[in-house]
């Protein structure tokens, strides 16, 4: 079943937006009495449609659970379709908070009026993404800043580095006794990330890791990260 994130429930009654509306009727073509999924406040309903579409009935709940890890990623400003694929990815593998990061050696540069505009685009990526995924949320984007505005996290927290020094191995830093911890992951743009700059997050509290012998492309390190966090989790 296709899965919407309701706009509000009263009673026992889901109602739609008027975006999803148009989508249920227009693109979908759902009939009355059609079953669907809905999620509202960390819950997911089956329900079935009403006669007009733009309410539903709930069944019962769905009872899946959710995960209580909080993951932040700090990923880079890269081009439309890269962006695009890595927070699908972000929202299909589970990452809780999203913050685009403007680093030195990356290519784009925003202003506030592009950013405002981009912000909207990339919240409207990780609504459709969430309910692709069937998530129980959708993650939130914390906006688009400049490195320096990275404050003093705590938790595990992971800077992707390709330094051959200082740097500790990935199964040091994050291991199955401590995903349950908030995780907080910083990497870099093609161009990779200063050295100033990773000076500058040391001095936050993150720790300088090696992912791979080899080296991934960007679009890839969160997938890398993801995949492991929840494997961990599994054991």
């Amino acid at each position: 079943m296709h899965q919407y994130f309701a706009n509000n429930k009263v009673n026992n009654k889901i109602i739609f937006s008027k975006e999803d509306y148009n989508h249920i009727k227009n693109v979908m073509r759902y009939k009355p009495k059609d079953m669907v999924y809905a999620a509202y406040d960390n819950v997911r309903y089956i329900c079935e449609f009403s006669p007009l579409l733009d309410t539903a009935d709930i069944i019962s709940i769905d009872e899946i659970k959710k995960s209580k890890r909080i993951i932040n990623a700090y990923i880079p400003l890269l081009e439309e379709n890269k962006m695009s694929f890595v927070l699908q990815k972000a929202c299909e593998l589970g990452v809780t908070n999203i913050t685009v990061v403007m680093f030195s050696h990356g290519k784009y540069k925003l202003d506030n009026t592009s950013i405002n505009k981009k912000l909207k685009r990339w919240n409207e990526i990780l609504r459709n993404a969430s309910m692709q995924s069937q998530r129980l949320d959708i993650p939130s984007l914390l906006g688009c800043i400049n490195i320096d505005k990275i404050n003093k996290v705590t938790g595990v927290n992971i800077l992707c580095s390709l330094d051959k020094s200082s740097v500790k191995p990935l199964n040091t830093v994050l291991t199955n006794k401590n995903i349950y911890d908030i995780v907080n992951i910083v990497y870099g743009p093609e161009g990779g990330i200063s050295k100033d700059e990773e000076d500058f997050l040391v001095k936050q509290n993150f720790i300088k890791t090696s992912l791979s012998s080899s080296v991934l492309r960007t679009e890839t390190v969160l997938i890398y990260l993801m995949s492991v966090i929840n494997y961990l989790e599994e054991l």
